[in-house]
């Protein structure tokens, strides 16, 4: 049995991408499981994608993993999810979401209970309601009565989108709230943090989700870094100053290098840092080709480990 470092399971996406400086001429592999699950295989662990996706786009996703030793546990759907997005203006810090397909919603039962087991860590990382809050505890619950000891961790974008004829919009699901309570690692964005918790404070949302019961509270804040909280702490961490070119899926390149930090030294502010650091490199290039280079990451994580803030 594989013992894979990161299962991420989660939809992935061929989306179209705009931004004020580049625009994809097709659609390119996307997705939060898709590009964490590539953080972790370039990094050099072992990674494995699990989600549904169409007969159309299924050889190219597959081969395009197949460069990077992405392993994928793909089940078969009417078509394959993606969205068309445009950033609102040139920091690029929200964007809006039209959707040009919709995958159907993953089978949790399905999934192989050893591959889950074998794991290192999980991620759950839907892009558009594919999993169901009520199945994400279900299983955690499931996996943690069968001995498991992993990490597991929650992108929660697709659990608070809802579709208004095809532009995305995000909402309060309060379910949310018992998922937190039994993970380890809940990691929103700003803009999420706020429709979640329903403050613009990234302090206050990390220690709301502590107080709920995750190990470890981030929001990311695109290049003003980001926010942790564990052991009654926060702390400010900051981004690597680089040349934007696209910001999309940098928030799902930094969760699955905070797993694979973490996993390895079992500190999570280092590993802030280093997700940081390697979420810089998503930002310089469009689509699942980015480089991630572990000594290049390194190098940029020791130029960030000294500018952490404590912030309360």
């Amino acid at each position: 049995m594989v013992k894979y470092t990161l299962a991420a399971i989660g939809n992935p996406v061929l989306d179209v991408i705009e931004t004020p400086f580049v625009k994809t001429d097709s659609r390119v592999l996307s997705g939060c499981s898709t590009n964490a699950g590539l953080a972790v295989s370039k990094l050099g662990g072992e990674s494995i994608i699990i989600g549904t996706i169409g007969r159309d786009f299924r050889k190219y996703a597959e081969q395009k993993l197949s460069e990077y030793n992405v392993k994928f546990l793909f089940y078969e759907s009417r078509e394959t999810g993606g969205f068309y997005l445009k950033y609102i203006d040139e920091r690029m810090n929200d964007r809006i979401l039209e959707v040009i397909g919709r995958a159907d919603p993953i089978d949790i039962e399905k999934i192989p209970r050893d591959t889950l087991l074998g794991s290192r860590s999980i991620l759950l990382g839907p892009i558009l309601d594919e999993i169901s809050v009520a199945d994400s505890i279900k299983l955690i619950r499931e996996l943690r009565s069968e001995g498991y000891d992993g990490v597991t961790l929650v992108d929660p974008q697709g659990y608070i989108r809802v579709l208004e004829e095809r532009t995305v919009r995000r909402v309060n699901n309060p379910a949310l709230f018992d998922l937190i309570g039994v993970v380890d690692v809940f990691k929103p964005n700003e803009h999420e943090a706020k429709t979640i918790f329903g403050t613009e404070d990234p302090v206050k949302a990390v220690k709301k989700m502590t107080e709920l019961g995750a190990k470890i509270g981030i929001v990311t804040l695109a290049e003003r870094g980001s926010v942790i909280c564990f052991d009654d702490k926060v702390y400010g961490i900051p981004a690597y100053r680089t040349i934007e070119k696209d910001p999309t899926g940098c928030g799902d390149v930094y969760g699955g290098s905070f797993l694979y930090y973490y996993l390895k030294h079992n500190d999570p502010l280092e590993a802030a840092v280093f997700a940081s650091a390697a979420a810089s490199f998503m930002v310089e290039s469009v689509g699942p080709d980015f480089n991630l280079d572990f000594k290049k990451v390194f190098q940029r994580f020791e130029a960030l480990i000294d500018k952490i803030k404590r912030l309360e």
